[in-house]
């Protein structure tokens, strides 16, 4: 049966008539309705960009909260925020937030950052301060780089399986999205970067500690970027939120051995001080060749007035205060990865790379299941949230999803004795 709008007027009573003509088989019928005017809703359609725009780290949620209606308890391991696991940012760091109000650190900040945080900043990662520009968090300065960088049709090569941060702004500048590989413990294949390389690469990203695999690269890979970068002519965007949240092995930092090769460094106040609320982070750029592209960030600062001051304030206490918390959360930390590690190599159908650092697991996944967001969907009626791996790595062999460990231990065996389930059931 068809049905057809034929006609519609407006009734002097502010009513819409309808008359709906009614296809059958054999027989048309007329309907006739009156719908108030309120209700009639003009649909205003978004933007193509606005449709290559995902986030699957929260779109699995709303999903999850549709179960949770039905009564099924979840066990949230989507998302990378330490305080809903009971952690909490370093009291000085609170303390100099509330002092700044107090002081009526009300206003706009100056575009570009703070004088004292960029000079703070600056000192840490041995720069100028005119090399320092302050951001609403990582995710607006990953957003500036990709608005300055990129132009449709050019890329900046991105790591596989990458933040699915990268991969919306790699679309929505319209650029191509290009790729290296990593090996069987996420450490970038060198021998991918140099094959994917193009004159419309723009920039080689690297994530160290990795997010989501938490692998932490050694300094002979790192090095190895670099050499390449440098026989490209590519500078590199260093991705450093993890950077003191390492528990096995040594970190090393691209700014410590990039020499002639241009880098820009982002990090924030998010994960390293347990404070992803407050929306500050930073790039620092090292070396030479970045005048205009200082210029562009510059500009795209000014066009967003200013960041948070009384934040900003809070993060020069975060860098020059005391770093004891750092040792505590590692700690604990590696507590619950050896947990996930012992419980992953349990479960027949999974197996990962033990992460070394961050709070992430990239989690292999065999079994029947078409791909890893009918497996993911299967696991949220267990009541347990993790995110597919297509959404970190739409071009990656293989199933996987994304868990988080940073729940007690309790409640991450809780959650592997769902998974070991699920899995055996299948």
């Amino acid at each position: 049966m068809a049905s057809q709008d034929a006609s519609s007027s407006l009734s002097p009573n502010n009513y819409f008539v309808v008359i709906r003509r009614i296809n059958s088989n054999k027989n048309t019928f007329f309907q006739v309705s009156l719908k108030p005017y309120r209700q009639v809703i003009l649909l205003i359609e978004p933007s193509n960009k606005s449709e290559l725009v995902s986030y699957p780290i929260r779109d699995i949620v709303q999903e999850a909260k549709k179960l949770e209606k039905q009564g099924i308890k979840m066990i949230y391991l989507n998302i990378g925020d330490p305080a809903p696991f009971g952690f909490r940012p370093p009291q000085h760091i609170l303390d100099a937030a509330a002092e700044a109000l107090k002081q009526n650190y009300s206003g706009y900040a100056p575009s570009e950052g703070d004088p004292e945080l960029r000079k703070t900043v600056a000192e840490y990662e041995k720069v100028a301060p005119e090399d320092v520009f302050i951001t609403a968090g990582l995710s607006e300065g990953i957003d500036f780089l990709f608005q300055a960088l990129v132009d449709p049709g050019r890329n900046i090569l991105l790591p596989i399986p990458t933040y699915p941060l990268y991969l919306t702004k790699e679309r929505i500048s319209y650029g191509t999205v290009d790729f290296y590989d990593c090996d069987a413990s996420f450490e970038p294949d060198l021998d991918s970067i140099r094959k994917n390389i193009t004159k419309y690469t723009r920039a080689i990203l690297v994530i160290n500690p990795n997010n989501p695999t938490g692998a932490v690269y050694s300094r002979k890979t790192l090095q190895g970027i670099l050499d390449i970068a440098g026989e490209h002519k590519l500078p590199i965007i260093s991705d450093d939120v993890y950077d003191q949240m390492v528990f096995d092995g040594e970190m090393t930092h691209m700014r410590d051995i990039c020499k002639d090769v241009p880098v820009v460094c982002g990090n924030s106040l998010s994960k390293n001080y347990i404070y992803p609320g407050a929306r500050v982070g930073y790039l620092a750029f090292h070396g030479e060749g970045w005048d205009k592209m200082k210029d562009a960030v510059q500009r795209l600062c000014n066009q967003r007035l200013s960041v948070n001051w009384e934040m900003q304030r809070a993060y020069i206490a975060a860098i020059k205060g005391s770093h004891d918390h750092i040792h505590k959360f590692n700690a604990e930390l590696k507590i619950r990865r050896d947990l996930l590690v012992k419980r992953v190599k349990g479960i027949d159908g999974l197996s990962t790379a033990p992460p070394r650092g961050a709070f992430y697991s990239f989690i292999n996944v065999e079994g029947p299941w078409k791909n890893d967001t009918e497996f993911v969907r299967g696991l949220l009626k267990e009541g347990v949230v993790v995110v597919p791996g297509s959404g970190f790595a739409p071009k990656m062999d293989g199933k996987h999803f994304r868990l988080v460990f940073l729940p007690k231990p309790e409640q991450l065996e809780s959650a592997f004795d769902r998974i070991a389930e699920y899995m055996k059931d299948k």
